[in-house]
């Protein structure tokens, strides 16, 4: 909020300031519809000179909206919070008005499907950004484990890779975030997948070769900041194959270095751009030893 304004859209680049936008034709037609009427939430329930964070997700049942940093006036606000999620049909709405997450609006259990298997996701579980780019890397990452029978998903989140390549092997899935790692466990036990799971931070505590060495292919999906400890140990495993998902190629390249310096080679690397007109880039990447 500025004066009478509200102000939404994006952080300039590099910059803490919002960049006022009025239409993104990179949006689902869901999510664009969205922006007109999240302004004008904005404009009647935001704090002076304080800023608002506004996630939109789209799942199974619709459109999840998280909204942080509204002003906290108690039942009006809360009312009018619901019927703005009645209005607009939204699958979640929840908000944090400063003393942590609270679902004010969810009619059925909001969902996203990795193959045939169903995770309600915490809010702010981490989704990629489009569909067609989700099922890429899913590929790419099939490809690189091939037929191992046995698979090790690291910084598994709720479960995209680890659900997906469930059926016919036995997966152990770890990750860092507990709300995600509970999304992924309750999800593999109601469907009978078999994924064993394991809330561990894998920056303090990778796994060790000899615990790598009973996989025959281990999947590694960390956030920007890359795997450094983690792969130390995987360059002294003896993993036959391991896939690499990596959002920033500056990390990747330095973990690749480490994995080729001690045996590994780079079989291949693809490419997936989820962000159009822009300079991010995703990628995955196979690494065998010979």
């Amino acid at each position: 909020m500025t004066g009478k304004r509200a102000m939404l859209g994006f952080n300039a680049a590099g910059s803490n300031q919002i960049s006022d936008m009025r239409e993104c034709a990179l949006l689902l037609p869901e999510l664009a519809a969205l922006i007109a009427p999240l302004r004008t939430l904005v404009a009647v329930h935001g704090r002076q000179r304080r800023p608002i964070r506004i996630q939109l997700q789209r799942l199974d049942q619709g459109t999840e909206v998280v909204v942080e940093g509204l002003a906290d006036d108690g039942l009006a606000v809360a009312m009018a919070l619901q019927d703005f999620a009645a209005d607009h049909g939204l699958a979640r709405l929840v908000v944090d008005r400063g003393d942590g997450l609270e679902t004010l609006w969810e009619p059925e259990p909001a969902t996203v499907h990795f193959a045939a298997i169903a995770v309600i996701p915490p809010p702010h579980a981490f989704l990629q950004a489009t569909a067609a780019g989700e099922a890429a890397l899913i590929a790419s990452v099939s490809e690189a484990v091939g037929d191992a029978a046995t698979l090790a998903d690291l910084f598994a989140g709720i479960g995209t890779f680890a659900l997906s390549l469930s059926a016919g092997r036995r997966v152990y899935a770890a990750e860092g975030a507990r709300d995600a790692m509970m999304a992924l466990k309750t999800a593999s036990d109601r469907a009978q997948a078999g994924v064993v799971t394991e809330h561990r931070d894998l920056f303090r505590r990778p796994l060790t070769p000899p615990e790598l060495d009973r996989f025959g292919a281990v999947i590694l999906d960390p956030p920007r900041a890359g795997a450094e400890e983690q792969v130390k140990h995987m360059a002294l495993s003896r993993v036959p194959a391991v896939a690499y998902v990596s959002c920033n190629p500056a990390s990747f390249a330095r973990d690749a270095k480490t994995l080729v310096a001690d045996g590994y080679r780079l079989d291949w690397v693809q490419p997936v751009g989820q962000f159009r007109w822009s300079t991010h880039v995703e990628l995955a990447a196979r690494f065998v030893r010979d």
